[in-house]
């Protein structure tokens, strides 16, 4: 996979910057899009306050909100810091509001649990899914419905010209579901295409609907979250990196995704020239963390802080949440909240990290 590094050289690749403005406090607003690394309370709007929803309790929250707010993380999300970043109050859940007053700076449309593809796709093959959080092309159709909303007295060019578009992570959810069927991941990666086609759609239609800016996030590397690397473990040695702990041929696959997503991104770039799309690299930005934990004030890298015990303490019988589950007693030290999602310490290192190019005052010579 040596031909893919040159994407993590850069923590994030500007494809586009025709247009860009340099005045801080630029955008005027945020949609977002993606799953539950991105989602501020959506999910939590859709299945409700129910025993299996962990993220709707105690310790979820608990480091910056002191509450559970729907995120899955023990404080803020990567999503949290950009707006803070740019000078915008957090981006609210979709599903919490249905007056204009309260998508005043945008609106979130991630829900945990989302895929990049269309349900009928694992519907096609008897794959079973969670229709419940719908998928990529769903949010952008309430982003859609909400325009009507905003754009009743103005141009929507006023809506949507002077605000970041930020589409997190996708495409986990789509893995996982394969996976959970028993697809084996050499044949996963046959979906890989279909994942990258939903995901650039989107990216399309969000341009066709007046986006002039927008951030899209690539994948963390799998092979150093400690779900997978729990649901993997192996005793072959050979297949772990020596220095990290984290499975090759995971961040090989994270690697391959993320090539294919930055490929068509580049393409796109070419046929809309006046918009600016930011490849924000999320993997490259996670392996620092990795590499270097000391560097950004991490002991932790490979260990969730909650969850259900064993050598990552992570454990599908005891998720975090429930009750029993093991909690640590800093998460600023650790870079895994849950298993797959990160700490408030972790999304606010790669905020750091990424700033330079989310932020209004773009380097133009990047």
């Amino acid at each position: 996979m040596a031909y893919f590094w040159h994407l993590t050289l850069f923590l994030t690749v500007l494809l586009n910057t025709s247009h860009v403005s340099v005045s801080f406090g630029c955008y005027t607003r945020i949609f977002s899009f993606g799953d539950s690394l991105t989602d501020t309370g959506n999910y939590l709007r859709i299945v409700g306050n129910v025993s299996r929803n962990t993220a709707a309790r105690l310790p979820y929250g608990e480091t910056y909100f002191h509450h559970p707010t729907g995120r899955c993380s023990d404080g803020r999300l990567l999503l949290d810091f950009i707006a803070e970043d740019i000078g915008l109050p957090f981006v609210r859940p979709y599903l919490g509001g249905n007056r204009t007053g309260y998508f005043r700076h945008g609106a979130n449309f991630a829900v945990g649990g989302a895929t990049a593809m269309n349900h009928s796709i694992f519907q096609e093959i008897d794959v079973p899914v969670d229709t419940r959080v719908g998928f990529l092309a769903i949010q952008v159709q309430w982003f859609k419905e909400l325009l009507t909303l905003l754009c009743l007295k103005s141009d929507c060019r006023e809506v949507t010209g002077n605000a970041l578009f930020f589409v997190g992570e996708m495409g986990i959810n789509d893995y996982n579901t394969f996976n959970a069927a028993t697809v084996p991941f050499v044949e996963i990666k046959d979906y890989v295409p279909g994942v990258i086609n939903a995901i650039a759609s989107a990216v399309r239609d969000l341009i066709e609907l007046g986006a002039q800016t927008i951030a899209v996030a690539g994948m963390i590397p799998l092979g150093c979250a400690p779900s997978y690397l729990t649901v993997f473990q192996t005793e072959k040695v050979e297949e772990y990196n020596s220095t990290t702990g984290c499975l090759n041929w995971l961040n090989e696959f994270s690697q391959y995704h993320d090539q294919l997503l930055f490929d068509e991104l580049d393409k796109i770039g070419d046929t809309y020239p006046d918009v600016t799309i930011i490849y924000a690299d999320y993997y490259g930005a996670y392996m620092r963390m990795i590499l270097s934990p000391r560097q950004h004030g991490l002991k932790e890298t490979i260990v969730s802080c909650c969850g259900g015990g064993g050598p990552y303490n992570f454990a599908f019988s005891l998720n975090c949440g429930d009750e029993g589950c093991s909690v640590c007693k800093e998460p600023s030290q650790y870079v895994s909240w849950d298993g797959l999602h990160l700490t408030d310490a972790a999304h606010k290192i790669i905020a750091q990290l990424v700033h330079s190019k989310l932020s209004c005052e773009l380097n133009l010579n990047y």
